[in-house]
């Protein structure tokens, strides 16, 4: 029995000591579960977020395109800097869907983002890449204008858990008020 609670010691010592905060990524709005829905002759520019965590070094970024560069093309710059803590910078594509696709063709787009974090004497650098395929659905016009302003499944799940940590924050207050103001009736009913 000694050695599992050496082992349950270290596997929580080992998952205490992780770093929890964001470190360099790309939000993709869009995933296999999750196409992009446009209709044909549609032009569209979809926006990529890059996302650097707050205890990450300024990290210069490059963008290419590995799929699709027959339909989409890396909108402006192609280099970016993220800075700590940012994730409001990002990557825009410009989508053009042929007039003669038609409902019910799919399309794959894909870009790399590789990252190289600057850094003074003595910082390790690394060269980090992220591939992003998302797949675009060939649909008719009316059901591509009615997913333009539906939130993600993300967004959603962000919304939920927030609340809920909310809740249990005001029921934890709740429950410690309520303690103090029974532990100090019976401190008076105790002096009486």
């Amino acid at each position: 029995m000694g050695n599992s609670n050496k082992l349950i010691s270290a596997i929580i010592l080992a998952v205490l000591s992780l770093n929890l905060a964001a470190t360099l990524g790309v939000n993709a709005p869009y995933w296999q579960g999750n196409p992009l829905k446009m209709y044909p002759g549609e032009t569209r520019e979809v926006f990529f977020s890059l996302v650097n965590g707050v205890n990450e070094p300024t990290t210069e970024a490059s963008v290419s395109l590995t799929k699709g560069d027959d339909i989409a093309e890396v909108i402006g710059e192609n280099k970016y800097t993220v800075n700590p803590g940012e994730n409001e910078g990002g990557v825009i594509l410009g989508i053009s869907i042929p007039n003669t696709a038609e409902i019910g063709d799919n399309y794959t787009v894909g870009f790399k983002v590789s990252y190289i974090p600057s850094g003074g004497e003595g910082n390790v650098k690394l060269n980090v890449g992220y591939d992003v395929d998302f797949p675009i659905e060939v649909v008719s016009q009316e059901d591509a204008s009615s997913t333009l302003d539906v939130p993600s499944t993300i967004s959603k799940s962000i919304i939920y858990i927030t609340i809920a940590i909310i809740v249990i924050v005001l029921l934890i207050g709740i429950i410690i008020l309520f303690l103090k103001r029974r532990n100090n009736e019976r401190k008076i009913d105790a002096v009486k």
